[in-house]
């Protein structure tokens, strides 16, 4: 299978465009788009947007459920859901060189954000949970942890994670939301 609709946004790591034009394909052309089925579902993991992946999963016809690719791709959401590293850092070896692209960019995203998730819930972590977490070896686990400021007990073999502050959100606090849907409702009541 190949992708040669999409190709362009592949190479150019465009997975917003890739997901647009999946789901316009989907709209329009349920021939077209049984075969874009794969890079659908992925592009969906790669936003880490396991909702609308499963909604995805139940509208995929039964018969191209049955395919191995998709298969493989699903059982990677479920691993992303239950947070099972061992099988997604397992299955990601398993995609042929068509899915390549979505691999290595969905692999990058994970680890970070894995990291940062860690980085910010433990206030120490042992070596080896971290390989386990990442999915990289000893010494990439190591360096890595170093180059963003972790300290390394060599004795103990765990790190002290240093927090990563978070950014706030642009979006308005919900019961800020709230209060101003309030007002507006209230603003049209008395215009009526």
């Amino acid at each position: 299978m190949s992708f040669k609709d999409i190709q362009d946004k592949i190479n150019n790591k465009d997975f917003d465009g890739i997901l647009k034009y999946c789901q316009d394909i989907e709209c329009e052309s349920s021939e077209k788009i049984a075969s874009l089925y794969g890079a659908y579902l992925f592009c969906y993991l790669i936003k880490n947007d396991i909702t609308n992946a499963r909604f995805l999963w139940k509208r995929i016809p039964s018969q191209l459920r049955s395919n191995e690719s998709l298969k493989s791709i699903w059982t990677l959401a479920k691993s992303i859901h239950q947070f099972d590293t061992k099988t997604i850092y397992t299955l990601l070896g398993s995609f042929g060189a068509e899915y390549q692209p979505f691999v290595v960019f969905f692999k990058e995203s994970f680890q970070n954000r894995t990291f940062n998730l860690i980085s910010n819930a433990y206030t120490s972590i042992s070596l080896s949970d971290c390989i386990n977490y990442l999915g990289i070896s000893q010494e990439q686990t190591i360096e890595l942890a170093k180059s963003k400021g972790w300290t390394f007990d060599e004795s103990s073999k765990t790190f002290t994670p240093l927090a990563i502050p978070t950014t706030q959100s642009n979006l308005p606090q919900t019961d800020k939301q709230l209060q101003n849907l309030t007002n507006y409702v209230l603003f049209l009541e008395k215009s009526h």
